[in-house]
Order: C-alpha cells, then sequence, then structure tokens
C-alpha cells in the first residue's frame, strides 16, 4: 500500500507506473483505490503487483491504518517541497510498528524533485531511512524518475520476505519431525530394554 500525507503524490505515482501516465491535476482519493500491474522480479519470476492508494487526510487515517494489518509492504511518500509531510513519517512509521514486525517490507520516497522549491534535501531523505534502516528513493512522478526503482525494489523485499518465512516454517518443521523421529526412537528402544527384562527375569 501507499502512505502519506494528501497531495504527496500517492495517486499520480501509482498511475505513473501502472499506466505509465502522468497526472497533473490533483484529486484527493476518498477512502482507497487500487491498481493492478503484472511484473517480472529479480527472481526471473512474475507477480501481480497489487497498489493500494490510500487518502492522506487525517480525518481518514484510520482507513489507512486498518490496511496496513493486511499489507505486505508499504511505500511511504513524502512531498520534498513540503516539509509537514516530512516530519510526518515518524507519525506513520510508528502506524505502520504497530501492526507489523521491524523486519517489515517498507520503502521511503521523496517525490516532486522536478520542482525547484524544496525544503526536504536529498541528505534528510537518506539519513531518516537509515534510521530506520529502510531503502530509499527520490522520485518524480511527472518525469518518470525511480518510480519503476522503488516500486520493484518493495515487490522484491516482499518476495524476499515470503521467502525467508517460509524456509523458517520449514526449517521448524524439520525440527519438530526430528524430535517425533527421535522421540519415536526413544520409545523403541525403551520397549524393547523392557522385553530385554522380562526375557532375562524368565530364564
Amino acid at each position: 500500500i501507499l502512505l502519506g500525507n494528501t497531495e504527496v503524490g500517492k495517486t499520480s505515482f501509482i498511475l505513473r507506473y501502472t499506466e505509465e501516465y502522468y497526472q497533473p491535476i490533483y484529486l484527493t482519493t476518498i477512502g482507497i483505490d487500487f491498481k493492478v500491474k503484472e511484473a517480472t522480479l529479480s527472481n526471473n519470476k512474475k507477480y501481480k503487483l497489487y497498489f493500494y492508494d490510500t487518502t492522506g487526510q487525517e480525518k481518514y487515517r484510520s482507513i489507512a491504518v486498518n490496511l496496513i494489518k493486511n499489507a505486505e509492504g508499504v511505500l511511504l511518500m513524502y512531498d520534498v517541497t513540503k516539509q509537514s509531510s516530512f516530519q510526518s513519517i515518524s507519525e506513520w512509521m510508528e502506524s505502520i510498528y504497530n501492526s507489523k514486525p521491524k523486519n517489515f517490507p517498507i520503502i521511503l520516497a521523496g517525490n516532486k524533485i522536478d520542482l525547484e522549491k524544496r525544503e526536504v534535501t536529498t541528505e534528510e531523505g537518506e539519513k531518516l531511512a537509515k534510521d530506520y534502516g529502510i531503502p530509499f528513493f527520490e522520485i518524480s512522478n511527472k518525469e518518470g524518475i525511480n518510480v519503476t526503482e522503488a516500486c520493484l525494489a518493495l515487490a522484491n523485499k516482499i518476495v524476499e520476505q515470503r521467502e525467508a518465512e517460509a524456509n523458517a516454517n520449514n526449517s521448524d518443521n524439520a525440527k519438530d519431525d526430528a524430535k517425533v523421529e527421535k522421540g519415536k526412537k526413544l520409545d523403541e528402544v525403551q520397549t524393547n530394554d523392557k522385553k530385554k527384562t522380562v526375557l532375562n527375569l524368565n530364564m
């Protein structure tokens, strides 16, 4: 899902990636919207990527927070020309971590780098991302800069997370199977020992 304050460019970001179209007119998202696009990831497999666009308005914030619970990854966006949207990142991160573990896939993106009036420097964005231990991109929906790269980076992180969790579950299952097998062998040994003891007593 995409998270961030209102007017940071979440809707135009999704349109740019999924439809290769730039929407210059700002339209407020009410509730949620979603788009789908097929992509080949770093493991050379094709996936359908579902992008959920959420409203950044404060009165609808609870909708976005509820979506986090079922999300597999988040692209968290701010507007480099609005310091307030950058300062809100910590609040969004808190909302994410209230529902998800620290290793949950998150990408931080600073949008509108095509505009000259900047209030957030590249270095500030890089430092914040480093503090949270997450990847960082500066993007431009208008110019198409790093839009595809940010989307694929998030998708690849989600797949890597899935595979890591699957491997961990397989490892736990293998350990459980080993314990069961060990228990069976122990029972067999104990049973055989009892048989031997009975046999010796009857001699």
